[in-house]
């Protein structure tokens, strides 16, 4: 899929970059100084062992260093004064305020913790979030919770720039929308004079699936344009993910940019099983050996961790998945593109030339070794980013990486129990289901963002020397809204299938009623 972008004046065109390859030698010592550090994209493979030294100067060094204990971690009163987010939970109400039925009752936390890089200990916290719980885009009943993961040199501008642009260029397209829906339908009406709240937001009418998908795909065109042009914001190796849930409606439509996640959790009921079982018994194939499958067909191998699903259980559904060069469908598009795929081992000639490098792009597996395939110019050791779509990464996007989202919706119901918006800090070391399982045992969202950052950063800590910085928000739900059992089949038993605006959103609305509000 491709995507506007500016062309900064500093950076060569794609052509060029396919050109110059035929001649260009790899500078091996460069790669080693770029990645293993993570100082140029802050994906690289683990770090088990001393830490080169080969850093460029640490422009906070004037300040003092981070408290250390005896196994030279940082202390609890270092880790505490790192975090910060909404403190106690706070409550929202979301859906139809006007009907009991409808309406979503709930509770959100958000926690951020800075990470922590023994070569640069001043190094600052690259994620930022949003969040607007009440009346999100003049919406009565509408939110917006959104997490951004900058990478890079400068990422941590470019996630603040996606923070400060994004929401307000979504909740710009979505009031016009609506506005024009509303202009049309005063101008149809025979008596204009009588239309009662005619020129009030909360009288608008509500844009269609279709419409809002559209409205958030161009916001992501329009900040990632932006953030090109912006001269305050240096953007040519660095970048942001972006995911971004939106309560509208009834519905939550989630946009995803890269590898942080949108997972629900699922409250199982009778119905779904009921379901599952039957078509269990039509394809004579048990759920066990659906996750067992690995081939090409439409179905998921990364659900329920490959147990049948009972009445009750909290099951982790994904909403997003992970754009990078694990899969397939994201690898031929860049290549497509001009990118070569592979690891640095493969491109520094430690290991053949292959793809396969497994799947760790369902959030039920988890990579430890860290031997990651990356993007990179044909013939040249950068940008080597490991993830195909995000926000900025100016050099990255003309070899394929992309603003272009990927994009989803579902109507909120009363098995949603469970919403996790994190960064791959949360996500690198616990699975999906891991997460939602904290959040079961959680007495809130505020207790569940604690204990999550908590595991993570144990984790973290267990298989690295350094940590990354760890974001999550959590949000709570309770309606009273029937379960719509054959979308969740779907989501949970089925991969995504078309990406994009009218990709999975198609596979699983097919209901008429979703295009009616």
């Amino acid at each position: 899929m491709g995507c506007t972008t500016s062309t900064p004046t500093t950076t060569t065109s794609s052509s060029n970059l396919r050109d110059s390859s035929q001649t260009a030698s790899i500078n091996v010592s460069a790669t080693e100084r770029v990645m293993n550090g993570r100082i140029a994209i802050d994906k690289t493979e683990r770090i088990k062992g001393p830490l080169p030294q080969d850093r460029p100067e640490d422009e906070d060094a004037h300040l003092p260093l981070p408290k250390l204990n005896d196994k030279g971690q940082l202390t609890e009163e270092e880790v505490q004064a790192r975090r910060s987010g909404s403190g106690m939970a706070r409550e929202i109400v979301l859906g139809d305020l006007s009907v009991e039925e409808e309406t979503i009752y709930g509770s959100y936390a958000v926690l951020t913790q800075r990470g922590y890089h023994p070569n640069q200990p001043h190094k600052p916290n690259q994620d930022d979030y949003h969040i607007t719980a009440v009346d999100f885009a003049k919406g009565q009943g509408d939110a917006l919770f959104a997490v951004f993961d900058g990478h890079g040199a400068k990422g941590h501008d470019c996630a603040s720039y996606a923070k400060s642009k994004f929401p307000i260029m979504l909740a710009s397209n979505i009031q016009k929308a609506r506005a024009k829906k509303n202009a049309g339908k005063i101008k149809d009406h025979p008596d204009r004079a009588k239309v009662v709240g005619a020129f009030h937001p909360n009288s608008w009418p509500k844009l269609t699936v279709e419409e809002y998908e559209r409205c958030c795909r161009d916001a992501c065109l329009r900040c990632n344009k932006a953030m090109h042009e912006d001269s305050k914001v240096i953007d040519t190796m660095a970048g942001t993910t972006a995911i971004a849930v939106s309560f509208h409606a009834g519905k939550m439509t989630i946009t995803n940019l890269g590898d942080s996640r949108a997972v629900l959790g699922y409250r199982v009921d009778s119905d779904l099983t009921q379901f599952c079982a039957a078509a269990e018994r039509e394809t004579q194939e048990t759920i066990s050996n659906l996750f067992a499958r690995d081939d090409d067909d439409d179905l998921l191998h990364h659900t329920a961790n490959g147990k049948k699903l009972t009445e009750g259980d909290i099951v982790a559904v994904a909403l997003s998945e992970d754009q990078t060069p694990y899969r397939k469908d994201e690898r031929e598009r860049l290549k497509s593109a001009g990118a070569r795929i592979c690891t640095i081992d493969q491109m520094e000639g430690k290991e053949p030339m292959h793809e396969n490098w497994g799947e760790f792009a369902g959030g039920n597996t988890i990579n430890y070794e860290g031997n990651i395939p990356r993007v990179w110019c044909e013939g040249h050791n950068y940008p080597g980013t490991a993830f195909t779509r995000s926000l900025g990464d100016s050099i990255a996007q003309h070899i394929g990486v992309s603003a272009e989202p990927e994009i989803i919706t579902k109507r909120v119901t009363r098995g949603d129990e469970y919403l996790v918006i994190a960064t791959d800090g949360i996500f690198e070391f616990l699975t999906n289901q891991n997460v939602i399982d904290i959040c079961v045992e959680s007495s809130d969202p505020s207790d569940a963002c604690t204990r999550l950052v908590d595991a993570s950063y144990e984790k973290w800590l267990l298989h690295e020397t350094r940590t990354d910085d760890i974001t999550c928000i959590v949000v709570f739900l309770k309606n009273t809204i029937p379960n719509e059992v054959e979308v969740m089949r779907n989501l949970i038993f089925r991969k995504h299938q078309v990406k994009g605006t009218n990709g999975l959103t198609t596979a699983l609305l097919r209901t008429p009623e979703y295009n009616d509000c």
